[in-house]
């Protein structure tokens, strides 16, 4: 997916303060999150790099998910509407 390295702040919050530093980008105070989070951010505590070999597995699995989310959530078929039918027939049937 993004193959990027994610880093571990040391933040009580970090969520919050990544969120903080999102908006104040979006408010404008800053140019974009690299310099809001140099500004804002904690230091990195340390820092994960994938491992490619894995990341190439999370990377097919996610291309079969969104497969089977367009499929399925966005009308490929209605086979879902069917099957919600047929549990439907079975619960009332008793």
């Amino acid at each position: 997916m993004l193959r990027r390295p994610p880093h571990v702040v040391d933040s009580a919050h970090p969520a919050a303060h990544g969120a903080a530093v999102h908006a104040a980008v979006a408010a404008g105070a800053y140019p974009d999150v690299e310099t809001a989070s140099a500004a804002m951010g904690a230091a990195h505590r340390e820092t994960f790099h994938p491992d490619p070999t894995r990341a190439a597995t999370y990377d097919a699995l996610s291309a079969e998910d969104r497969a089977l989310h367009d499929h399925f959530g966005r009308g490929g078929t209605d086979v879902l509407h069917r099957l919600r039918t047929l549990r439907h027939r079975a619960l009332t049937l008793g």
